[in-house]
């Protein structure tokens, strides 16, 4: 289907953090944030999220872990402008943590995002996306993964996305097509030296075409081509740039037999300039259903498989994503989720796999209708056939989120 705008911003958040935060909104009684109206029309929406948790083992280290209590601070506001068929909306926020154990892991981050939403006619639709972040990478993560506390600092990075989609066809019809352009860019701004290395720009062109067969469902084929460029090239080594391409075809449906579920299945083929890296081509998918029983209960299943590029080493990963999660709503107030998600990474290029199991349970509670609190625990176990990558973690915490 067409790129998602709204989700553009969350693209390089894990699974685990996306369990966390979107738990908290899936209740039908969770936090109702109220916004200032100006006579202009702007509605503003401020929020804080703060919170106190205890990571064991803060550096994702094989040995000799470390542990810290970790407090985060976490402000936004939202400017929104809503004629009831165009939106333009801005989001600002920062994100700001505390280490008690370790202050040079301390960190402040921001973001600042621009969407619109445009109907010239009841043929046509428009969405548009700017999204800039600024963003620490944690120690033993991402591209220093199994250095530990190896390095004095966490890395830093920006990144900025720039997306639009175009739909043509009335809502009232059957066919619709819609294309789609993103451009992303990432740069890591310390260590220079090593980091200059995985700075890249993607950029992504595709189209979809769906047709609704009625019963709120709706078939659809997708094809796109993501074309990957990395600024440097390591000593010794040959250009990580690619050309990924993907055809997939789908079925998306809501409320049908208490399920709603959108799954696509096709064929990836990932293409590198150099000829000494190897090619993956096969098969690709990417699914995810609600299943909901009873008002007040649901389950969320998910699966996907591609090939992406890797942090470190090899030429691709062939990496499989499954996950399952059950929410609940005990009472008005109450509500809880209880996830586990599987993933299994096999390293092209190198001789390397990795496969991560996380658990993770939380409760959130409404006090007002200003204020939620949740508590949630994280228990994470990565093993790997590298001796420095696996690692085991366990996470405890408590959110309160604040509005008007």
């Amino acid at each position: 289907m067409p790129i998602n705008l709204k989700e553009i911003a969350k693209m390089k958040k894990s699974l685990l953090a996306t369990f966390i935060a979107g738990s908290i909104f899936n209740c039908a009684h969770a936090l109702e944030p109220a916004g200032i109206n100006t006579e202009s029309g702007i509605l503003i929406t401020p929020l804080l999220q703060t919170g106190l948790k205890h990571d064991n083992n803060i550096f994702s280290q094989s040995q000799d872990e470390e542990g810290s209590t970790i407090l985060t601070i976490d402000p936004s506001v939202n400017f929104l402008l809503d004629d009831g068929i165009n939106s333009y909306s801005v989001d600002l926020g920062l994100n700001s943590g505390t280490f008690f154990s370790s202050s040079d892991d301390n960190y402040l981050d921001g973001f600042i995002g621009f969407d619109v939403h445009l109907e010239p006619s009841s043929m046509s639709r428009f969405d548009f996306n700017a999204t800039a972040n600024w963003t620490t990478e944690a120690r033993g993560t991402g591209i220093t993964e199994g250095l530990g506390d190896s390095i004095n600092e966490p890395l830093t990075y920006r990144d900025q996305v720039i997306a639009g989609t175009y739909e043509f066809g009335a809502l009232s019809t059957n066919a619709k097509m819609a294309f789609d352009a993103k451009y992303y860019n990432k740069e890591y701004t310390n260590f220079e030296n090593n980091t200059k290395y995985r700075n890249y720009d993607s950029f992504l062109f595709g189209t979809t075409f769906s047709y609704n067969t009625g019963a709120a469902t709706d078939v659809f084929v997708e094809v796109n081509k993501d074309a990957i460029r990395y600024d440097h090239i390591e000593p010794q080594q040959s250009t990580r740039s690619s050309d990924d391409y993907r055809a997939l075809v789908g079925i998306k449906w809501e409320a049908t037999a208490l399920t709603t579920g959108n799954i696509k299945l096709g064929y990836q083929n990932k293409d590198f300039e150099a000829s000494n890296r190897e090619n993956f081509s096969g098969l690709s998918w990417d699914a995810g259903v609600t299943w909901q029983p009873l008002t007040y209960t649901s389950f969320d299943f998910s699966t996907k498989r591609a090939a992406r590029d890797p942090n470190v080493e090899g030429s691709y990963i062939n990496e499989s994503v499954h996950s399952i999660a059950w929410n609940h709503e005990w009472a008005t107030r109450l509500d809880t989720s209880v996830s586990a998600s599987y993933v299994k990474e096999d390293y092209s290029g190198v001789s390397r796999k990795d496969d991560t199991t996380t658990l993770s349970a939380q409760a959130n509670y409404v006090l007002q209708r200003w204020v939620d609190v949740s508590v949630y625990v994280d228990i994470t176990d990565k093993n790997s056939t590298r001796d420095n990558i696996y690692f085991d973690k366990s996470l405890v915490g408590v959110n309160f989120t604040f509005s008007m």
